[in-house]
């Protein structure tokens, strides 16, 4: 596509962000043939870029909104969890991160390392989408789920990425009400092995789930006995902070 199709294209989007528009509409306002207008509008329509309502009007289609969401979202919780993840990463020495709930899958945001030069760091998961059952971090989420959602989400397959990824759905539903008391959740060698992670959820006014807090490092030094309770209620009160901001009037374990 040359630059001016790319240009005539988001000219096409802004006319029609403003308001839902006809063809004839939309080819006025652009200054464009009423063919012209109309390839563009299929061809954006063919992305999800655009959709045609039955009135045969043009609106902001699912690809536009599902990224404007992502621009609105991702930038917000991954700032706001940039202090509680640093206090996080020199409290455990390992390193913490933020991860977002994508439907029924979570992305990895960003993290936060102790140290960029120790020996063992776990990799970096940002920008990684991952299902939520292979670990704390994505069943924190799941969690607060409404009850149907669980039941839809533990009816399909669920895959074993390790020989500890606990699936059989009996074990899983117990996990959840576990984390219903007491906020967060330990795992080890579920997803990644080698790897113990801890996460506490992240919650919106309305009470849903929106994101984890988690710190995680390698299995041999992580957690510290001794800081095993410390980093527990730094994590609570982190993750209740974020919730907090995001209007979550109710304690984390409510």
């Amino acid at each position: 596509m040359s630059v001016t199709s790319v240009e005539r294209a988001f000219r096409i989007l802004s006319v029609i962000g403003d308001e839902p528009s006809s063809l004839s509409e939309v080819a006025d306002a652009v200054d464009m043939p009423l063919s012209t207008a109309s390839r563009f509008l299929n061809s954006l329509q063919g992305t999800g870029a655009i959709a045609r309502d039955s009135d045969g009007t043009y609106r902001i289609g699912p690809t536009i909104d599902s990224l404007a969401g992502r621009s609105r979202r991702d930038p917000d919780l991954l700032s706001l969890a940039h202090p509680h993840m640093a206090h996080l990463a020199r409290l455990s020495g390992e390193t913490s991160g933020v991860a977002g709930l994508l439907d029924t899958t979570l992305l990895h945001l960003g993290q936060r390392n102790f140290d960029d030069d120790a020996d063992v760091i776990v990799r970096d998961w940002t920008g990684v989408e991952v299902p939520l059952h292979p670990g704390c971090t994505g069943l924190v989420m799941m969690a607060w789920w409404p009850p149907p959602m669980i039941d839809a989400y533990l009816a399909e397959p669920l895959e074993a990425f390790s020989p500890h990824t606990v699936t059989a759905p009996t074990r899983i539903r117990e996990r959840l009400a576990a984390i219903r008391r007491t906020g967060l959740l330990w795992t080890t060698d579920e997803y990644a092995q080698g790897v113990t992670s801890v996460a506490a959820p992240v919650r919106n006014a309305d009470g849903a789930p929106v994101a984890a807090l988690h710190v995680h490092g390698p299995r041999y030094r992580f957690p510290d006995p001794e800081r095993r309770a410390e980093i527990e209620t730094s994590l609570l009160t982190a993750a209740a902070r974020m919730s907090t901001s995001l209007g979550f009037t109710d304690q984390i374990g409510a």
